[in-house]
């Protein structure tokens, strides 16, 4: 019985994560020294119900958050999503200068080609992982 819980519990986890599919993630590298950098990728919602998202994590990273740059008073300006709703059957596209994922303190320094994993947090309680390309912008 231990094993068909196993399998049954396997293939509900596999089944949740597949409702958001995550293609094109790439990693800014910056020049050494430098501690934070983003993350970028597109995110599809295959399922038919919203996805929302409430976090982001990786072994590479002091601290990962979703952000988003937004234009108050003809200054851009880039603030911490509590939350993001990816509504079903959609693609958001995280780039420069809108949606990212903000990458703080480094652990070590990152290298062109390197692919690290990172993960993002449904409200949910899932961790939807990932690998990112680090890439120069």
């Amino acid at each position: 019985m231990f094993r068909w819980l196993a399998v049954v519990s396997a293939l509900f986890v596999f089944n949740c994560q597949a409702q958001l599919v995550i293609t094109q993630a790439q990693v800014r590298l910056l020049p050494p020294g430098v501690p934070n950098t983003s993350a970028y990728f597109e995110i599809e919602n295959i399922g038919d119900e919203a996805e929302v998202l409430v976090g982001a994590g990786g072994e590479i990273a002091h601290s990962i958050e979703i952000h988003e740059h937004i234009m108050t008073a003809e200054t851009m300006k880039m603030v911490h999503l509590a939350e993001l709703v990816i509504p079903p059957k959609q693609s958001i596209k995280f780039q420069p200068g809108g949606l990212h994922l903000m990458i703080f303190g480094l652990v070590k320094p990152l290298n062109t080609g390197q692919s690290v994993k990172l993960y993002l947090q449904t409200q949910a309680g899932e961790q939807i992982e990932f690998e990112a390309i680090v890439a120069r912008p």
